[in-house]
C-alpha cells in the first residue's frame, strides 16, 4: 500500500527541529481519475539542512501504515478515515526514519480503503497533508506547512475494506455500549481489565474536576481555552466505555505490533465514531501501573496502563488523534491541536491524578 524510498549520508545528527528544517509536498500520479484505486499521492519530505534528521514517522506523511496521513474533504465536509490510529513503541526503530541532509524522503500513498469516498460521491477531493513532526517522544515539535492537493473522481468511489470484513455496523458511539473483550491469555486479559477500570476512574475523576473548576492549571495546561464542557463530555464517553468494540490481545490483524504498543482500527468522521476495535500488543504490557506515578516528579510523568488504555478509548469514543506524543510535548500544542489530541486526555488525566490522588 505504501513506498517509501530514502537517501542517506552519515553527517552529524539533529537533536532538535527549527523551522525551515524539513519541507513537504505533496504530489499526484494524476490530478483526474476514473476510480479511488488511481489516486497515489506522493509525499515527499526534505531535509535542506547540513544534519540528518531523524524524526518519528508515525502520524504524519511519513507514516507508511494505512494511517489518517491526510485530511480528506469534499464541498467542505469531512471524508469518514477507515483506518488505523497507532500507539507506537518508542523502542522500535521503525517507528523513525531519517532524513539525510540535503536529501529527501517519498512515501506513495494508496488511499482508495483509508476513506469512505462513496457518501460523497464523484467529485473533486481534496487531500490536506498531516506535517507535524517531533525527534522523540517529549520533543518540541514542528508543524511544515504543505499546500492541499485536489483530485477529481470521475466515476468509481464504492467503499474498500483496509481490512475486509473487519467493518463493525456504522452507528454513532453515543447510541452503543460497551467494551468486551477477546484475550485468551488469563494473565493479559487481568491487566486488560484492570487497565479499563483504572482508565474509566481517570476519566470519571477528570471530567467531574473540570466541571467543579478544579485544578485549573492543569486543564489550561492540556486544554488551553477550549470549552470545558466539551472536554468533560469526552472525558464522560471515555468514562462511560461509550461504543461497541471488542478490545483484543495476542491478535494483530495490521501485523504492526512489532513497533506498536496499542492500535485502534477505527471508522469515524470528525468526531463521530462509526465503528471500532482495539488491539493491545505485547508492549503495552510493560507500561508502569497508575499507583506508580505517585513516586515520580510530576514532570516526569507520561504514561501508565490505564493512561495509555484511557488514550486508545479516546480514539475509539471521540475519535481523537495522535498529534505529538509526551506529556511535555502536548501542553504546547495549538488549542485545536489540543482539542483532537489523545495525549492531552491521558496527560491531563494523570498529571490531575498525581495532584489530586496520591
Amino acid at each position: 500500500m505504501f513506498r517509501t524510498a530514502a537517501l542517506f549520508s552519515f553527517v552529524s545528527l539533529a537533536l532538535g527541529l527549527s523551522t525551515g528544517d524539513l519541507q513537504v509536498s505533496v504530489k499526484a500520479s494524476s490530478n483526474k481519475v476514473s476510480s479511488i484505486d488511481d489516486i497515489v499521492l506522493t509525499a515527499i519530505v526534505s531535509n535542506p539542512t547540513s544534519e540528518d534528521i531523524r524524526v518519528i514517522r508515525n502520524a504524519n506523511i511519513l507514516d507508511e501504515l494505512p494511517t489518517n496521513s491526510f485530511a480528506v474533504a469534499k464541498d467542505d465536509q469531512d471524508v469518514t478515515f477507515t483506518g488505523l490510529i497507532v500507539t507506537p513503541n518508542f523502542e522500535a526503530a521503525d517507528n523513525f526514519i531519517t532524513i539525510a541532509a540535503g536529501q529527501s524522503v517519498a512515501v506513495n500513498h494508496t488511499v482508495s480503503a483509508l476513506y469512505d469516498f462513496e457518501p460523497h460521491g464523484a467529485g473533486t477531493y481534496t487531500f490536506t497533508p498531516r506535517a507535524v513532526f517531533q525527534t522523540k517522544e517529549n520533543s518540541d515539535v514542528l508543524s511544515v506547512s504543505a499546500q492541499p492537493i485536489s483530485i477529481e473522481v470521475t466515476s468509481d468511489v464504492a467503499h474498500r475494506e483496509v481490512f475486509p470484513g473487519a467493518d463493525a455496523s456504522l452507528q454513532p458511539t453515543d447510541s452503543l455500549r460497551a467494551s468486551t473483550f477477546n484475550c485468551p491469555d488469563a494473565n493479559k486479559l487481568n491487566t486488560l481489565r484492570n487497565s479499563q477500570t483504572d482508565a474509566r476512574n481517570l476519566a470519571r475523576a477528570a471530567a467531574s474536576r473540570i466541571r467543579n473548576n478544579q485544578n485549573n492549571d492543569q486543564y489550561t495546561k492540556f486544554f488551553g481555552t477550549n470549552d470545558r464542557n466539551e472536554v468533560a463530555r469526552r472525558y464522560d464517553l471515555i468514562a462511560n466505555d461509550a461504543g461497541t468494540r471488542t478490545i483484543h490481545c495476542n491478535q494483530d490483524p495490521a501485523n504492526i505490533c512489532s513497533r506498536a504498543a496499542a492500535y485502534v482500527m477505527l471508522s469515524a468522521s470528525g468526531t463521530t465514531v462509526y465503528s471500532s476495535q482495539t488491539y493491545f500488543c505485547d508492549s503495552f504490557f510493560n507500561f508502569q501501573t497508575t499507583p506508580q506515578i505517585c513516586s515520580q516528579p510530576i514532570t516526569s510523568i507520561n504514561n501508565s496502563l490505564g493512561g495509555v488504555f484511557l488514550h486508545e478509548m479516546s480514539h475509539a469514543t471521540v475519535a481523537t488523534t495522535d498529534v505529538a506524543y509526551g506529556c511535555s510535548t502536548v501542553n504546547n500544542l495549538s488549542n485545536a491541536d489540543k482539542l483532537r489530541c489523545a495525549d492531552n486526555y491521558q496527560c491531563h488525566a494523570l498529571h490531575t491524578h498525581r495532584l489530586t490522588s496520591c
